[in-house]
This record gives C-alpha cells, structure tokens and sequence, in this order.
C-alpha cells in the first residue's frame, strides 16, 4: 500500500471534500481508489477489479474474526474509513457464505460517511454518525464482534487506556464475543499499560506485528480456545478470499 503515496498527486485526484476540520483527497489509478486527509497518510484502499477483497494489512487484521467460524455475526465497526470491512461481509453475505445478523457503523465525521459512499460501495445498513466513545458509553446492543479503528498517537488523548470503557465493552461482547482494534504503540509503556488494563477482561488477547508498519492489531477473546496462527489463517478459506497476501505482511503473532 506505501507504493501508492507517490500516486497521491493531481494527476490521480478525482475529488476534493471539504469537512470542517480537514480536508479528504480521492485518488485513484488503474488498479486502486484510495483517501487521504491532508496529511497525506492514506486512510484506506480499494481494489477496482476486486472491491471484497481488503487490501490494508491492518483492515485484513482486523477481519481475523472470520477464522472463528458462528452461524451469524452482530457486528459493531468503531470507524468507518473506506468501509473495507463493510464491503467484505456484504460480499460473503451477498454469496450466502456468512450470514450478517446485524452490522452497525459509528462514524464521527460525515464528509468521511458521504465519501465513502460516494466512491467505496458503501451502503449503510446501520449508520450512526456520533463518536466512539459515546455510542460505547449509551448502547445496549450485544455485539459478537466489535472492530475499532481509531489511532491516538499519545497516551494522555488515548481513550483506550480508560478501565471503564473496557468494562463497558466486555457488557457490549455476547459470551465468547471478541474485539479487534488498531493500536499504534506510540511508547513502550503505553502498550504494557493498554495490556494491563485490558487483560482482566479477557481471557486470549493476540498480537499481530507487520513487517512495513509501526501499528499493531490486537485481538481479545471473551473465553476463546481457538488458537490464532498462520497455519489457521492459511486453511481459511473465507479468509483468504478477501485478504490472500496477509501474511506476507505479517511479521509476528504474539499471545499475551
């Protein structure tokens, strides 16, 4: 995906959306559609011939709940993007090969809900345009899975290092739910502290490490016994259809 930062010029814009606080750049050439803010840093991908398939190694990681096979998933996205995870289960849903009891997406910002919309397939089920935090701090839906996607970058703003709202989540997760999210390990203490407030409430936590990113994903399980590994991944099938390079990009899976 880095070789597309090059590609993150005028020549492959296609829009320009002006939200309050930023500014979100299109670009797309012959094989991808992507979104930045003006940053610069790309938010998400699109693949133009295979619009299920994931192309993000974090977004894959994030879609590591398929390997847990259940006969129906309630899920929650904590962060919209370029609804990469909405477009692969609606695919498998769309081809009868996972069954989507409910999928519900909370999304801050609505100039990225209406671009993604506008130009990555995305056809909200469930929208809720408020933060994160609030919609964790005032539902009383269950999720079987909860994916969250919104990266802080030092520890004093980093909502996930809060005890309650983990608690909270565990009250949101059915028995043997799980939740994956995005963590960018901005100190070495901050990630020990993020293990140590979490691990009271769940009984398997994952790490996965990439080989060309600093971020890290991170898998906790309610009460799992399933054993996340690349053998697992690789006899997916469900899995390796949206996401069949992951593990070139993959460095390490840790258990904590």
């Amino acid at each position: 995906m880095h070789h597309l930062e090059k590609d993150s010029h005028a020549d492959y814009l296609i829009d320009e959306i002006i939200a309050p606080n930023d500014t979100l750049f299109v670009y797309e050439n012959s094989n991808y559609r992507w979104l930045t803010f003006s940053d610069n840093i790309i938010q998400g991908v699109m693949s133009l011939t295979h619009p299920e398939q994931v192309v993000s190694p974090i977004s894959q990681a994030l879609m590591l709940f398929l390997l847990t096979e259940q006969s129906g998933y309630s899920l929650l996205n904590l962060g919209l993007g370029t609804a990469a995870i909405e477009r692969g289960l609606q695919y498998f849903h769309d081809k009868q090969q996972v069954t989507i009891q409910d999928c519900v997406t909370v999304e801050l910002s609505e100039a990225v809900s209406h671009c993604a919309k506008k130009h990555f397939n995305f056809s909200a089920n469930s929208l809720h345009t408020e933060c994160a935090k609030h919609y964790i701090n005032t539902t009383h839906s269950q999720f079987n899975v909860i994916v969250l996607d919104i990266v802080h970058t030092q520890y004093e703003n980093d909502f996930l290092q809060q005890a309650p709202l983990w608690e909270k989540i565990t009250q949101m997760l059915v028995p043997n739910g799980q939740i994956l999210f995005n963590f960018n390990p901005y100190s070495e203490q901050g990630l020990i502290m993020l293990l140590k407030t979490i691990r009271p409430y769940f009984s398997a936590i994952d790490i996965i490490e990439f080989h060309n990113y600093k971020n890290i994903v991170i898998r906790a399980h309610t009460s799992s016994t399933f054993n996340l590994s690349q053998h697992a991944i690789n006899q997916s099938k469900t899995f390796t259809t949206i996401a069949p390079h992951f593990l070139h990009n993959v460095k390490n899976i840790f258990k904590v």
